[in-house]
């Protein structure tokens, strides 16, 4: 299987690499005259935006291939985490895995734009393995049922049981991927479409859900290193969350200043960033052995997030007060109280810190001292109801 394993995510690797190359030389002009697909004039904004997305595709296509040859004691996590990146970059080459790949019209075609649905399947089911295997595998029948399940949801709780088993997240993926399938060509619709179905979303919902679910079964039950381990998804999550900070700020300051766009797409740049972030950090919590503690990095992250955020809504505030309000007759200009909030923040900056650090510790899991709803028992006396 890890054979089989590393030659796909190879193979896709290549092909998304590939398919970025021959986009982004189909939108700036051919100039390494590799297709002439597109045509017209492309902006120099939109070019560099797509050119942002293109290496957060390539980035995560090689930690996929890092992942996929990984040796170590998480070897078996880190190769199923590698299909999941390695399918998160192929879907972001979209674009130009259709420019360099798709065939002419007839069965070919058809089974080119039903292949996306399935490499989703393959990357959502790989991440669903990855959550149940690290930091350390969650057996299902260690787990014992616990007040955290309303009666009402015994069944689900029950599927997410089954789920944990190696095959199971394929045999879902599988049927889910046929059922979307067959009611596109039920329907007489592009295979294409068969990801668009509502249900498609469902499913990705629900994974997300058992993905969170998985994660909180994990720290639960794991060792100090384990619970370290899964510190660095949280600092994926908190330099994520960050990063839209910074959007969200960024937006009020320049809607309140009418400053003009800058020429670089700042907007998806830092989403891009924060994405890449964050598909890093589980690869990070496989590889790393420093002494750094992800958990307290995460804290820190997200607080100087949340204090530059800060400081953009103060500057907006100001900028607010002496161009519209009381003090405009001042005329300090745009930018003065931006400079201002600056200052003010800068100077203040370690108290402004310590004291988001502390609400950000009633939020973060702290440890060995929270309450255990769900507890390992010993595999040789499972619970007879988990599977019926």
């Amino acid at each position: 299987m890890s054979i089989v394993v590393r030659a796909l995510v190879s193979l896709v690797a290549v092909l998304s690499a590939a398919g970025q190359v021959v986009y982004l030389d189909a939108l700036s002009g051919q100039v390494l005259g590799l297709t002439g697909t597109l045509s017209g004039e492309v902006r120099p904004a939109l070019l560099a935006l797509m050119t942002a997305h293109a290496v957060v595709s390539l980035a995560t296509g090689a930690l996929a291939v890092v992942m996929a040859f990984d040796r170590g004691p998480r070897r078996e996590a880190a190769r199923w985490l590698a299909v999941a990146l390695g399918a998160w970059s192929y879907l972001m080459a979209y674009s130009g895995a259709t420019l360099l790949l798709r065939p002419g019209a007839g069965p070919a075609r058809a089974l080119f734009e039903g292949h996306f649905l399935l490499v989703e399947a393959a990357g959502l089911a790989g991440l669903i393995r990855f959550t149940s295997l690290y930091p350390r595998p969650l057996l299902p029948e260690a787990l014992r049922d616990s007040s955290f399940w309303p009666a009402v949801l015994v069944p689900v709780r029950r599927l997410t049981l089954w789920l944990l088993r190696p095959s199971t997240p394929w045999i879902a993926a599988a049927s889910v991927s046929a059922l979307l399938i067959g009611w596109t060509l039920w329907n007489d619709r592009p295979l294409g479409d068969a990801g668009l179905h509502p249900l498609a979303d469902l499913v990705r919902f629900a994974v997300a859900g058992l993905v969170v679910l998985n994660v909180r079964r994990s720290w639960h039950h794991a060792s100090a290193e384990g619970r370290d381990r899964l510190g660095w998804l949280l600092m994926g999550m908190a330099f994520l969350l960050g990063m839209l900070l910074l959007l969200i700020g960024g937006n009020v300051l320049m809607a309140v200043t009418g400053w003009p766009e800058p020429v670089v797409a700042w907007r998806p740049l830092l989403l891009d960033v924060g994405l890449l972030g964050f598909l890093a950090s589980p690869a990070v919590g496989i590889r790393y052995e420093g002494k750094l503690q992800a958990v307290r990095a995460a804290r820190r992250t997200l607080a100087v997030g949340a204090v530059t955020s800060l400081a953009l809504f103060f500057a907006a505030g100001l900028e607010a007060l002496l161009s519209g309000g009381m003090l405009a007759r001042m005329d300090m200009g745009r930018g003065f109280g931006t400079a201002v909030a600056l200052a003010t923040v800068l100077s203040t900056h370690g108290d402004l810190l310590g004291f988001v650090e502390r609400i950000i510790d009633q939020v973060l899991p702290s440890g060995a001292d929270e309450a255990q709803p769900e507890r390992f028992v010993p595999v040789t006396s499972p619970d007879p109801d988990s599977f019926h």
